[in-house]
């Protein structure tokens, strides 16, 4: 229902110029021409060129890969009834979906309408501006379906058990918008005549939220990475045909300044009570596992008690694109690496790569 909702509510400040009138009417002109004025500041117009339909509806085959990663030192012994183990923990999740994606972008204004066609997800949403200057985007994916596996007790790791939420937000800035166009190398919706590239500073923020049942000794785990990161990297478009036929890559690595880990557990659904906040929920959830609290405290406290370490991590991508004056096809990947460590030795590695396939028709 709320995805929903929010679908409906786009499309119809998007309709806005033919419906309304008067107040709303003009707060779109408005709004209007601000992304128009978007997609020419600054530009060189022997090296770049607004497209004279400046407007895409696309249609695209969408394929993503999301792994988690976790190693957590455990150094008691019985940590979970009948099974003796002391070293390293150590889980792999991982998962890959397909889906059609619906996508409108009005002036450089992307909005992503996804449609699952392989391991359904609760919610997915995506929205972007992009401009010659700058531009940004953020994306929001509640997944239910991993696979994997761990090495405490031998319990398998499936959809039955586990679950991730991500959610990023991410902005961009070109030093040398004159020459250079990033969504031209992207999405097509500049054109680059001839080829250029610049550097780039990105800033990001990054949350994820792994739920997993049954593996740990609370019934019910949740940790949940919150990471915020400044970058400059590095972009080119390889342009041929007078812009018909572009390639793009950039790498930029991320320097994350601020990380952090917030691990909550429960022995019932009404889970994910922190142990600071109700000591009575924790002794019920230690009672349920079967560990003394000494147990308890020594296979948690890593999770509990690290200091987060200054982490470097980073994304990447390739484009290409082909325009047949109104038609274009283009094919975009991306990969992102998203580590957390902490001075407790507990490692988390969130990794998201994605392929991308459209076919747009410009209007």
């Amino acid at each position: 229902m709320m995805k929903k909702l929010v679908c409906l509510l786009l499309l119809t400040a998007i309709c806005i110029p033919s419906v309304a009138g008067g107040g709303f009417k003009r707060a779109w002109q408005k709004f209007d021409a601000w992304l128009e004025k978007g997609l020419h500041e600054g530009i060189d117009t022997a090296y770049i060129q607004v497209p004279r339909l400046n407007r895409q509806v696309y249609l695209g085959g969408y394929a993503y890969w999301q792994s988690y990663r976790m190693d957590m030192p455990v150094n008691i012994n019985q940590v979970v009834p009948g099974y003796d183990y002391s070293g390293i923990y150590h889980q792999n999740a991982h998962t890959w979906q397909a889906e059609v994606d619906l996508g409108i972008d009005w002036k450089g204004l992307a909005l992503e309408l996804p449609i699952p066609v392989r391991n359904k997800y609760a919610f997915s949403f995506g929205l972007a501006k992009n401009g010659s200057l700058w531009g940004a985007r953020f994306r929001y994916k509640n997944l239910r379906h991993l696979d994997g596996n761990c090495t405490i007790g031998g319990a398998p790791i499936n959809e039955n058990n586990n679950s991730i939420k991500t959610f990023y937000l991410e902005g961009y800035y070109v030093l040398f918008p004159q020459k250079f166009s990033l969504s031209a190398g992207l999405y097509a919706d500049m054109v680059q005549l001839r080829s250029a590239g610049s550097p780039l500073i990105c800033a990001n923020y990054y949350h994820s939220r792994y739920k997993v049942e049954k593996i740990f000794p609370a019934n019910f785990d949740s940790f949940r990475t919150n990471q915020i990161s400044l970058g400059a990297g590095y972009a080119y478009n390889l342009s041929f045909l007078r812009g018909r036929l572009v390639f793009h890559a950039s790498v930029v690595p991320m320097f994350t300044f601020y990380n952090h880990l917030k691990h909550r557990v429960g022995y019932d659904d009404n889970f994910f009570t922190t142990i600071q906040q109700d000591p009575e929920a924790i002794a019920a959830a230690q009672a349920a596992s079967g560990l003394t609290k000494e147990q308890w405290d020594a296979f948690y406290s890593p999770a509990e008690q690290g200091s987060a370490r200054f982490r470097i991590n980073a994304f990447m991508r390739f484009a290409a694109n082909y325009s047949f004056d109104r038609f274009i096809l283009t094919l975009l990947c991306n990969y992102r690496h998203y580590g957390f460590s902490n001075d407790l030795d507990l490692k988390i590695l969130n990794q998201e790569a994605d392929l991308q396939l459209n076919f747009c028709t410009r209007f």
